[in-house]
């Protein structure tokens, strides 16, 4: 829990660092083989940090083996995705503190020769204490397959008995961003890409009023990044509408509506390297020139959360401690004590090894997550729910918002890592979404421009995923006396 002065000290940062929320554009990907050169630069970087890793925690070796399909939750920290999917045959790597002598050992092999390396690369290293993944509670420090871990066993011979399971090597190597200024560039072309396509997808010219629904925008999202961005994902988006009482139910009329408040939350993955982000959108009615302000309000509580949870993360703390100050913070504000924390370390993984701060259904102390500690060199979703009170809905609502942040040295504490969402993804009205010189999404000019899928031939353009089906103010009419109309002619 911080003091009133740090609490006022946090209150003057977020004043201080608030900024317009910043435009994406599509940023094309560096050749494939370009990525992977890039990936394999930063996998060398991790190597050289491993040996200072495992003195840190008292270990002077670190094993890790297993076969192909069955890999160590460590293998992607440890090869370029880009060309490295799986292990082979049995893979296995040892890395050590001494200085004299290669490390890591690295062999690929189904036959003794293998064990006879290993064997031979430790009686040269002579370690007093050998780590092992194995953990009951943390899955990136228990990546040793029961079957392989017996056969180690079986081989080491007199080492068996220095070898002990380690949580904190297999969490730390993972959690680290090694590639210092140059990934954090590439990930910041990711997260701009994610931005850029959010902002297509939440926008007229995508969104058909009347006709698209949720999953057809879920889908139009998973084909954009994987067309357009040369991307894949670690989860499918999910899309949702949420929608005043007054109008017919999402689930008995599932096409978008004027005065709909539109909620994404999507990742893509490319490079090794993971990102998560949940935005909000808004369909304008005819008459509005911004959402309700009690929409706007929901926004603003969730933002102040997240600017929280970002200032009180600092390097050395543990999950749950930051967890606890966040809910001080939320307190002392007099937010909706409703409000949940449930934020996350990324990277390797979307869910990635580090600290945990909260879970969306588990608002308190998280054994095992949460007592791992925040790092420097280390990337977290900024993950939450803020709530309010919506007069025009007569109920509270969600406002759930993510974004990923960077431990930045010249300031001293974690910054986004592309931006924060602060204002609402405009979806124009029918009535004036072809006059000229509109403004588009978050207040900013929208160019028109049409552009290519990558393997289509065909232009999408600024076609949207429907056809033009209904006056916007009968639509109105007609939600209130419950019709369902398809068509006006």
């Amino acid at each position: 829990m911080v003091s009133i002065t740090g609490w006022l000290t946090i209150c003057a940062l977020i004043a201080s660092c608030a900024a317009k929320q910043p435009v994406a554009q599509y940023r094309p990907l560096p050749p494939l083989r370009e990525q992977d050169a890039l990936e394999n630069k930063w996998v060398q970087m991790r190597y050289d940090r491993i040996p200072e890793i495992l003195e840190r925690h008292g270990y002077d070796a670190w094993i890790l083996t297993m076969r192909e399909y069955a890999e160590d939750t460590a293998f992607r920290a440890l090869v370029s995705s880009t060309t490295q999917f799986w292990g082979r045959r049995r893979t296995m790597w040892m890395f050590h503190t001494n200085p004299n002598v290669t490390s890591p050992f690295h062999f690929v092999s189904l036959k003794d020769d293998l064990w006879d390396g290993l064997l031979d690369t430790l009686e040269q290293v002579n370690p007093k204490k050998i780590a092992i993944n194995v953990d009951e509670d943390m899955a990136f420090s228990d990546g040793l397959h029961t079957g392989e871990g017996h056969k180690l066993m079986s081989k080491l011979g007199k080492w068996a008995d220095r070898v002990t399971p380690c949580r904190d090597i297999g969490v730390e190597v993972i959690a680290t961003r090694a590639g210092g200024k140059e990934q954090l560039e590439m990930y910041r072309l990711l997260q701009e890409n994610v931005w850029a396509m959010i902002q297509e997808g939440f926008s007229e010219r995508v969104i058909e009023i009347g006709k698209t629904t949720a999953e057809d925008l879920m889908w139009w999202f998973r084909e954009t990044m994987v067309w357009k961005l040369g991307s894949r994902t670690w989860f499918h988006p999910s899309v949702e509408i949420h929608r005043s009482p007054d109008e017919p139910a999402v689930e008995d009329h599932p096409a978008m509506r004027e005065g709909d408040m539109l909620h994404v939350d999507i990742g893509i993955y490319a490079m090794g390297m993971n990102t998560d982000t949940q935005h909000l959108g808004y369909i304008l009615r005819s008459n509005e020139t911004a959402p309700p302000q009690s929409l706007q309000d929901g926004l603003a509580i969730a933002n102040k959360m997240q600017d929280f949870n970002r200032l009180e993360m600092r390097p050395g703390l543990t999950g749950d401690q930051v967890f606890w100050a966040i809910r001080g913070d939320m307190t002392k504000a007099k937010l909706n004590e409703h409000g949940r924390i449930y934020s996350h370390p990324i990277g390797d993984y979307g869910h990635s090894a580090g600290a945990v701060i909260g879970m969306a259904d588990w608002q308190t102390s998280i054994p095992g997550g949460g007592e791992n500690k925040v790092l420097k060199d280390y990337w977290t979703s900024v993950e939450l729910a803020g709530v309010n009170y919506i007069p025009e809905w007569r109920r509270e609502q969600n406002f759930e918002l993510e974004e990923d942040v960077y431990w930045c040295e010249e300031t001293d504490r974690f910054e986004w890592v592309f931006g924060q969402q602060t204002e609402f993804h405009l979806v124009q009205p029918k009535n004036r979404k072809h006059g000229h010189g509109h403004q588009h999404g978050h207040g900013h000019k929208h160019h028109d421009h049409e552009h290519k899928h990558a393997g289509h031939g065909h232009r999408h353009g600024h076609k949207n995923l429907g056809h033009h089906t209904e006056a916007s103010w009968m639509s109105r009419v007609a939600a209130k006396l419950g019709w369902d109309i398809v068509r006006w002619i």
